[in-house]
């Protein structure tokens, strides 16, 4: 038996069919380290695929660089950079091929490995999808010359036993290697998802087939109760189309769905763009305008934008001086920014790329590349905003962003849950009367959990970490944002600055500026991040350019 153009017919709608069956599974392995969409993003995924991916092919490469191009298109977050690739190699070995046996399934999978490893940087051992794949690889290997059915549920047994192997494995690569030891206990989500979709190849071969595809157009659901919505798909889309209609003299969206400057900045300046997730309004796309960002995506909720999109903001943002691309410290931002970046230079594109991460909680110091990405990302957005609106070049602008993080500390603390706005189900669980310090914007653990406190002893437990943090900057001047998390009233915030600014002054440090909002949420949780940025003379006037944007203006009299 071998693969061929009527299983790869087959293959699709079938792997679509057992994301949806196994969604609430990888959801629940998944909201163990943030924010429990995994199942979700891989049925929206294939759902996608299935449906855009449609015989007759020329040949079995075809539809698998089909399938790749969709993939990258539509997946975003973590899992959309390394599905795309794999499913790629297909498209390469398979070209001009109408039947696949077992020795180019090993080529396929081999070459994918390569692939895959090539963008994540990911190796055995580290908690990730690779863990999966190594084994099917072997195990085909080890059948190369047999047929191709037994040697492909060998590959699947071998992928699943090494998911189960992750269970037991500290997390190397990404998010939830943020969290430490507390990421063991649990099978790795992307693992699994690899693991499955091994399985659809045997299912097909066995012969399964799949239902129909459901209408494009469901039923209209109904909001979840104490969500303000039309419908769980539009979120994103609505938000944005909603603070484009806001303010129109500052930013407007693109028919791709891309927000960009109303009034572009000047030939010859420096372009700033970044790619996330939604559901952090107002997030990045409060930060579009002059002396900011000249052009943002989002991705779908709790998801980051894919990196084809991200490279379309970065030629909306170019102005014939090169793209300094933001990348926020999380996995899937930092894999589709890989992607963008590739595909902007493509397109001849200058672009320098610029990852930030500023939260204490996740690394030391001396592992500063390591520290995931919070609400101190504000004040290089602002500096690197205000050097390239001046007029710096490209490499100029790109060392302000990365000298201000350097400078920058932050610590987040959660009181409460948020709900998920498409589903109204709780993100991740905390006792009431309890807190968690150290946590991430899905809510991701802490470092710290335990009773409540008043405001002014959490504030003075950030600032005993915060401020020995940037002690070896000879600064003693320092800018404060104080963020709320979505679900935190003003009241409060102002309550937690006044204690930090005390704080700061009973510590010998001058105050500078200060912001207090709600600026990087997750839905309606309740907490705040503290984040520090210790100024020299160059950010501090950087810092004082004037910027405005939906959410942020500079000055503010």
């Amino acid at each position: 038996m071998t693969f061929e153009m009527a299983h790869l017919e087959e293959l699709f709608p079938v792997l679509r069919e057992i994301f949806e069956d196994n969604q609430a599974e990888l959801n629940r392995l998944d909201s163990a380290i943030g924010d429990g969409d995994h199942g979700h993003t891989m049925v929206r995924v294939f759902r996608a695929v299935d449906r855009e991916v449609r015989p007759p092919f020329e040949d079995l490469g075809e539809g698998f660089e089909a399938a790749a191009r969709v993939i990258a298109e539509r997946a975003g977050g973590a899992i959309g950079p390394l599905l795309a690739p794999l499913f790629a190699e297909g498209g390469r070995v398979w070209v001009g091929q109408s039947r696949a046996d077992t020795a180019s399934f090993a080529a396929f999978l081999r070459g994918g490995l390569e692939a895959v490893q090539a963008v994540g940087l990911a190796e055995v051992g580290e908690k990730t999808l690779v863990d999966a794949l190594h084994p099917a690889v072997r195990a085909v290997l080890d059948e190369e010359g047999g047929p191709l059915l037994p040697a492909l549920r060998a590959a699947y047994q071998a992928a699943d036993a090494g998911v189960r192997r992750t269970a037991g494995m500290r997390a190397g690569r990404g998010r939830a290697r943020f969290v430490g030891a507390r990421s063991t206990g649990h099978q790795d989500p992307g693992a699994r998802s690899l693991a499955l979709i091994l399985r659809g190849f045997v299912e097909v071969l066995e012969g399964r087939t799949a239902n129909p595809l459901p209408p494009e157009e469901p039923a209209q659901p109904e909001p979840p109760p104490g969500k303000l919505i039309n419908h769980p798909d539009e979120i994103v889309r609505e938000d944005n189309r909603g603070l484009a209609l806001a303010y129109p003299e500052l930013v407007r969206l693109t028919a791709s769905g891309i927000l960009v400057r109303a009034r572009p900045k000047e030939q010859g300046k420096v372009g700033l763009t970044i790619g996330h997730g939604g559901g952090h309004t107002p997030s990045m796309g409060g930060f579009v305008g002059p002396g900011l960002l000249d052009a943002d995506v989002y991705g779908p909720i709790f998801t980051c934008a894919s990196g084809v999109r991200i490279a379309e903001a970065v030629r909306l943002a170019d102005r014939g001086a090169g793209v300094v691309l933001l990348v926020s410290n999380h996995s899937g931002d930092v894999l589709n920014a890989r992607l963008a970046h590739h595909l902007a230079e493509q397109n001849g594109l200058e672009v320098e790329p610029v990852v930030l991460g500023d939260d204490i909680a996740t690394a030391p110091r001396e592992r500063l590349e390591d520290r995931r990405g919070l609400g101190g990302l504000l004040f290089a957005l602002k500096t690197g905003g205000a050097a390239a609106e001046r007029g710096d070049e490209l490499e100029q602008v790109a060392a302000v962003l990365e000298k201000t993080n350097r400078r920058t500390a932050t610590l987040a603390v959660s009181v409460s849950a948020p709900t998920h706005p498409a589903t109204g189900e709780p993100l991740f669980h905390l006792a009431p009367g309890q807190i968690e310090i150290g946590t991430g914007v899905h809510g991701e653990v802490g470092v710290y959990q335990g009773p409540h406190l008043p405001a002014a002893e959490i504030i003075y437990k950030l600032l005993d970490q915060l401020v020995p943090d940037l002690a070896g900057f000879d600064s003693r001047r320092v800018l404060v944002f104080l963020n709320g998390s979505g679900g935190t009233s003003l009241t409060e915030l102002h309550i937690l600055y006044q204690d930090a600014h005390r704080g700061l002054t009973e510590r010998g440090l001058s105050v500078e500026a200060g912001v207090v909002d709600s600026f990087f949420t997750t839905g309606e949780m309740g907490g705040f991040s503290l984040s520090l940025c210790a100024v020299d003379e160059e950010l501090l006037e950087l810092w004082h350019e004037p910027a405005a944007g939906p959410s942020f203006r500079w000055p503010r009299a």
